[in-house]
């Protein structure tokens, strides 16, 4: 997994990721603990996309900056380390700490206090960057495509943000296209049984909005819950 796309609204900040797997761990709803919202990944219990009550969100995408040879035995599930770091006072603080020895590649875009990150985790190194919060960015998981198949796909992204008007359901629209391309496009379906399995969207303003969409099964209605912001976020 997966592909992830942020954009700063005027008066709302929208992430939204597709997540490309197995279907066997595919999750079918969004699960509240502590705080925390997110759907849980049906085999390992863990997650790639969590929001707190604050309006912090973490967002894991499986690799760092290209497919790793992946070992037999790996110290601890990725999604369970993003529910260990939503929780914390200081995202990037932890991660600093963070023992990843013998944890696959990974990287995270974290949002947080209204500042956009992005942490890769690619086996040896920490590599931290911080990211404009007033630009749109994409993200894809390195395991899944290739440094030509990300360009294609932000060429598809930028042609997208010529729209007059971008909004939350343009957007959810955007991560729902399928193309010609059903290996590298917004939407895949590999022969390899991987396939876009989800999507699922938080949109932070005067209220939080998470919504998560089971697409394995074309008659279910996206999952959609909303809370009050305890921090408001807004951008002119």
């Amino acid at each position: 997994m997966c592909t992830v796309t942020y954009f700063p609204l005027k008066d709302q900040i929208i992430l939204t990721s597709n997540r490309d797997e197995k279907p066997n761990r595919s999750a079918k709803e969004i699960h509240q603990e502590k705080g925390v919202f997110y759907p849980k990944d049906a085999t390992k219990n863990g997650t790639w996309f969590a929001v707190s009550e604050s309006g912090n969100a973490l967002i894991l995408l499986n690799g760092a900056f290209e497919n790793h040879r992946k070992t037999t035995e790996y110290h601890k599930s990725r999604g369970l380390i993003v529910l260990d770091l939503i929780v914390k006072d200081n995202i990037l603080n932890a991660l600093q700490l963070i023992d990843l020895k013998n944890i696959e590649p990974f990287t995270l875009v974290i949002l947080q206090e209204k500042n956009l990150a992005e942490f890769r985790w690619d086996g040896a190194e920490k590599h931290f960057k911080m990211l404009d919060i007033t630009r749109p960015q994409i993200w894809s998981s390195a395991t899944l495509y290739d440094a030509k198949a990300q360009e294609k796909r932000r060429q598809i992204f930028q042609a997208f943000l010529q729209n007059k008007t971008i909004s939350e359901n343009n957007i959810w629209e955007f991560h729902h296209q399928k193309s010609g391309d059903m290996e590298n496009g917004i939407t895949i379906k590999r022969q390899n049984t991987i396939q876009t399995i989800s999507t699922t969207q938080v949109v932070i303003s005067h209220e939080i909005t998470l919504k998560h969409n089971d697409r394995l099964n074309p008659f279910s209605k996206p999952e959609k819950i909303s809370l009050k912001n305890e921090t408001q976020t807004s951008h002119s």
